[in-house]
């Protein structure tokens, strides 16, 4: 109800001014001080005070009125499912000012009584005979706000008539072991007196029966507990109950109790179920996530890849026909593709790979720069790819730092990373991961999460089953989420799985111990393969060092590094792809430099996959405690 609060505004201007006129200020100067001026018409006075030019009377805050009474006649039923029922009749007496300052009133309505809607509609707006009256509505969050004006502005008593109804507006407090109607009538939020102050409760002859005798009022302020008489009559079957108070101060309020008979009333099922717009949601929901469920399962069956190698098997030398970037697709480790292909580049000789020590503000940090050498033997993808770090001129000699977050560079990347899965997908690696079926189960969760969403909403407003609406939307949507992340993948075609499995061979012959390794190459198969005579070091090397890009693809970049550096050392040589620093290879240090590279190639590329443009709700009483209630104010 305090939001009704907002619309009340307080009476300022017109005290200025009042005090003004008594220090003998002309209002002329209010206004060359850039105060609002008064509107004029017929009705309006004027004051001459010594040659000052005639000034219309300034009017108050619209709120400075009073009402000379207030009437409310409550109509107490009961439906045929056993629902409380009332129908209001208010009617305001209110007394305005003969200056030009109010068109009507505001009335404020509560919507909810215990927490649940009261199903308020408003039925008519008159004046005292009965003629309608012009007015607008809006609801906020608590209160239906009623607005009664017309064009013109009123003066003197005008009488305002609201009639509407209600249901479920009584409730049973277990305190007490009765139901009872504990009504606010006119609410604690009005700005005006109230002169007299009179309420007729009607309660028919189906419910006398089941009143138990007790009956309260209460006037004051919110939480007042001060006692007002409320007095029954009979009229003929009916019983009436009447209250009168008089000379109620702006924000005193009248609650009346009736109490009857525990249970004469069926009280309102706020349980989740109780909803029909809750039975949408429930089975839009359990279809969503059922969709969910035969998306993941048809992931695993229809969008498996296609069967590779039987067994895996140590592999020493790059997979034949792929390039790293075709690799990184299959395997899917595209962040790490550029980190890879720039070692690649190095070790093939097309680029130089310098570490430089650069003061900073705290000591001192490594940068990398890229130096390009030459771009004959890259094939046009990886061309794309120089030409990204290197210019479209590719010349010889072009230097390129790797900066932390580079937005350039990464932009460029991922339109290569981009074109690379579109070239695995025309090369037969990839299969589209498109399809009627996985499009067909995402259309159809998503218009299940729809209604759910909606329904749910519905059931949210109007007060059932408290906060399971919110869950149910929270699956609905992590429904969607699943079915668009396993309804859609692309599959390995045997080619892909094959290159797949030839890249996990790799990974075991680097994972596998350094003699394991010398046994591997010394076999008649190895031999033949690689053209090794081992324990042929400079010919080790040259063989390790083409498997390091695939080490770097595979976060083992560090790892082989440091296997790589152990047989520099031993030929007392360095990598001249590499250049790290001054004095003698350390093949630790090496190891390191290589692991920082990659982690600055992939700082460098953060961010990428951002920059694309396109793609996929009994004894404690007082005033103020009920329902009903409510407040208003001058318009």
């Amino acid at each position: 109800m305090h939001k009704v609060a907002r619309l009340l505004r307080v009476p300022v201007f017109g005290a200025l001014v009042a005090v003004a006129l008594a220090l003998g200020v002309a209002p002329a100067a209010f206004a060359a001080s850039g105060a609002p001026s008064a509107e004029t018409d017929a009705s309006s006075t004027s004051v001459d005070r010594g040659g000052v030019a005639p000034v219309a009377a300034v009017p108050g805050d619209v709120n400075d009125f009073s009402f000379a009474s207030f009437d409310a006649r409550y109509g107490l039923g009961i439906d045929a499912e056993g629902h409380s029922t009332l129908t209001t009749v208010e009617t305001f007496v209110a007394v305005f000012p003969e200056i030009d300052q109010n068109r009507g009133i505001q009335r404020a309505i509560p919507l909810t009584y215990q927490g649940h809607p009261t199903q308020l509609s408003l039925t008519s707006v008159t004046d005292a005979s009965g003629t309608p009256r012009e007015y607008e509505s809006e609801t906020d969050d608590e209160n239906l706000i009623v607005t009664i004006r017309g064009s013109d502005y009123v003066h003197g008593e005008q009488s305002y008539v609201l009639t509407y109804t209600q249901k479920d507006v009584t409730a049973f407090f277990s305190d007490t072991n009765d139901d009872e109607f504990y009504w606010d009538t006119n609410g604690t939020l009005w700005r005006q007196p109230f002169a007299v102050h009179t309420t007729t409760t009607t309660v028919p002859a189906s419910l006398v029966g089941a009143l138990t005798g007790s009956t309260a009022c209460f006037v004051g302020p919110e939480g007042s507990t001060t006692p007002c008489s409320i007095d029954r009559t009979d009229q003929g079957d009916s019983a009436i109950f009447t209250t009168r108070n008089e000379n109620l101060t702006p924000g005193e309020n009248v609650t009346i109790g009736i109490a009857f008979q525990p249970h004469t009333f069926t009280e309102r099922d706020s349980s989740y179920l109780a909803a029909g717009s809750s039975w949408v949601q429930l089975i839009s929901t359990i279809l969503a996530v059922a969709a969910a469920v035969f998306a993941v399962i048809y992931r695993i069956i229809g969008l498996r890849d296609a069967p590779g190698r039987p067994v895996i098997i140590p592999e020493y030398t790059p997979p034949p026909g792929a390039d790293i970037l075709i690799a990184s697709a299959v395997m899917k480790k595209t962040p790490r593709a550029a980190a890879a292909s720039f070692v690649d580049y190095a070790v093939r000789h097309n680029i130089q790979i310098v570490e430089q020590e650069q003061d900073a503000v705290f000591g001192s940090k490594t940068v990398y720069w890229l130096r390009l050498l030459t771009w004959q033997g890259l094939n046009p993808s990886e061309i794309e790819l120089a030409r990204a770090l290197f210019g479209p001129e590719l010349a010889p000699g072009t230097w390129r730092e790797l900066k932390k977050n580079d937005t350039s560079l990464s932009k460029s990347i991922y339109a290569v990373m981009q074109a690379t899965k579109k070239r695995a997908l025309a090369e037969g690696y990839l299969n589209s991961g498109i399809r009627l079926a996985g499009s067909l189960l995402l259309i159809a969760t998503i218009v299940l999460a729809a209604i759910g969403f909606v329904s749910g909403a519905l059931s949210l407003n109007d007060a059932y089953g408290g906060g399971l609406p919110m869950l149910f939307f929270v699956l609905g949507f992590i429904a969607v989420f699943v079915v668009g992340g396993a309804a859609f993948r692309n599959r390995l075609t045997a080619k892909g799985s094959e290159l797949r499995d030839y890249i996990r061979g790799i990974e075991m012959y680097i994972d596998w111990a350094e003699e394991d390794r010398y046994k591997m190459l010394q076999s008649p198969e190895g031999a033949l393969k690689t053209g090794v005579n081992a324990p042929d070091w400079g010919q080790v090397v040259k063989l390790y060092e083409k498997l390091l890009p695939y080490a770097v693809l595979l976060g083992l970049g560090a790892e082989w590094a440091k296997v790589l550096g152990t047989y520099y050392e031993s030929l007392g040589n360095q990598p001249d792809w590499y250049g790290g620093g001054s004095g003698a290879f350390n093949a630790y240090l090496f190891a390191s430099s290589i692991g920082a590279l990659s982690s600055s190639a992939a700082s460098a590329y953060s961010g990428s996959s951002s920059s694309s443009s396109s793609g996929f709700s009994g004894g404690g009483g007082s005033s103020g405690g009920g329902g009903g209630g409510g407040g208003g104010g001058g318009v």
